[in-house]
């Protein structure tokens, strides 16, 4: 059994044009930034909106930075006809709470690149592939830096969802344990390196994608039909009053267009009329991340959109633990869930992080659904591996790769910063960027925060949680009042139920702007 310790068995509502130009940017010309929280605020008061705007790190963006969260070169096209005397029976759909089952996987962040397009991509293949397999646990996970890059998006230029569509079937994308995504947090352009060993045997193609609505006068019923077979990619014209969207049903307060959005579809409801959206901007914006946006909203959702077809299988292998940078100490159970017809006898195989295999064990559940696999990991050298399983015979399927970190001893952190281009002993104003240093042993920090602490005692954070040895980060000061702040980065790793954290000494500034 080598580093395994055996095997046990497991079951397991729109305002007049005058006021909606005196809601945006009233202090744009000021500040810089894109979108000015307070006014959206008392236009939604003074017209009873149905939606709520709060500050988030997105809200406090430039419009030059807000731009860059965006990334989608095509914009919404043609028009939705509807008629809700049509509509024989009020109905709705959220792949989020399908008969009680999330079928969605993690919500992502694309960070300080115009990435929209493949985070759009690649979730709604993530939640398509369970939906096909029709097993909601399966949370597969695909690479966005890997079809981004290779496909030919840029941070600066964005990407065509049609083409990442024909990407995916034509050259495929491989899991994320294969390609992490770093320009979320570089801000750079990464080439098309897929550095996995096995790259061929982990990369996935769809059959094909259709477009439920594109160009002018689709039926909405098209495309509400086409979401009952699994979420959409979609594009939106983002406003800037979207930036600070927190709860409710959106309808734009203006017309500052600040681009083009790739965005995914993941219900709608006949009732409230709206569409329900996951977006790519992490879970601190919106309402975890989704929003719901009116079908009488002019962001053009539903326009134009783009269903995937996956390949149909009746069997399948998933790694349900450990799941994608994971941190595993001690005795580790891994957990695999089968469906396979001719053997239900599984090999887990266990790698290094340079693709030599150290260990395998059968593994074979007496219910044909899952089983559980102990590892060991005092006997592994601590660092990152990766681990699959596959059919031990009768047929060639295999899970996909997780990439997981091994840590069996109190975790060492440090990291240190650069502020670049300005001198922190003197008054500061605008955006800061930071040049970001981390050393952390034995293993890579789970996250890094920025903290700005007020003489309130309040904090503003914002948070990366694709940690590299070198990265950069970026804090608008403009964001808080003038006054007095203590600033300093955190990092942070779990080990054994516990955060270990470092923090760098504080430093105080002064904003003024």
């Amino acid at each position: 059994m080598g580093l395994f310790l055996g095997t046990l068995v497991f079951a397991f509502a729109q305002a007049p044009q005058a006021a909606a130009a005196a809601v945006l940017n009233t202090k744009a010309a000021q500040n810089t930034k894109a979108v000015d929280i307070n006014s959206v605020q008392k236009w939604i008061a003074r017209t009873g909106a149905a939606w709520t705007a709060k500050k988030n790190w997105v809200s406090e963006l430039s419009r030059e930075e807000a731009r860059r969260m965006l990334g989608s070169i095509d914009e919404p096209t043609g028009m939705l006809i509807m008629n809700d005397n049509k509509i024989a029976a009020r109905n709705s759909i959220d792949w989020r709470n399908k008969e009680g089952v999330n079928w969605l996987g993690p919500m992502m962040n694309q960070g300080n690149c115009g990435s929209c397009v493949a985070f759009a991509a690649v979730a709604t293949l993530e939640a398509q592939y369970s939906i096909t397999y029709g097993f909601p646990m399966m949370r597969p996970t695909f690479s966005p830096q890997a079809l981004f890059a290779c496909g030919g998006g840029g941070c600066n230029s964005g990407w065509r969802p049609a083409s990442a569509a024909s990407f995916m079937k034509r050259t495929g994308v491989v899991d994320d344990a294969c390609m992490p995504y770093t320009s979320g947090s570089t801000g750079e352009d990464a080439t098309c390196n897929i550095g996995c060993i096995d790259s061929g045997a982990r990369t996935f193609k769809i059959d094909g994608s259709s477009q439920p609505s594109s160009g002018w006068f689709t039926n909405i019923e098209s495309v509400k039909a086409a979401i009952h077979k699994g979420p959409l990619m979609t594009t939106m014209t983002v406003y800037a009053d979207f930036l600070a969207y927190s709860d409710g049903i959106y309808k734009t307060s203006g017309k500052d267009a600040l681009g083009g959005h790739a965005i995914g579809l993941v219900g709608y409801d006949d009732t409230s009329r709206t569409w329900i959206i996951r977006n790519s901007w992490g879970p601190e914006w919106g309402n975890g991340g989704y929003a719901r946006i009116s079908w009488d909203d002019k962001s053009g959702i539903g326009n134009s959109t783009w269903l995937l077809s996956v390949p149909v299988q009746t069997e399948y292998l998933a790694v349900l633990s450990p799941q994608d940078r994971e941190y595993a100490w001690d005795t580790y159970n891994i957990k695999v869930a089968t469906a396979l017809k001719e053997s239900r006898e599984v090999l887990i195989r266990l790698r290094n992080a340079e693709g030599l295999e150290l260990q395998s064990v059968s593994c074979t559940p007496d219910d044909q659904t899952a089983c559980t696999a102990k590892l060991d990991t005092t006997q592994l050298k601590e660092g990152r591996y990766e681990l699959f399983a596959e059919a031990a015979k009768g047929s060639a399927l295999r899970s996909q790769v997780r990439a997981f970190y091994v840590i069996n001893s109190a975790p060492q952190l440090k990291l240190s910063y650069i502020p670049v281009g300005v001198d922190l002993s003197k008054t500061v104003k605008g955006r800061i960027e930071f040049e970001i240093t981390t050393d952390s042993a034995p293993v890579p920090m789970s996250r890094v925060d920025f903290v700005a602490r007020g003489a309130d005692g309040r904090e503003s954070i914002k948070s990366n949680e694709f940690v590299l040895g070198k990265m950069k980060m970026g804090w608008r000061s403009n964001s808080t009042t003038n006054g007095e702040y203590e600033i300093f980065f955190r990092g942070e790793m779990p080990w054994r139920g516990k955060t270990y954290r470092f923090a760098t000494e504080p430093v105080k500034i002064n904003v003024q702007n």
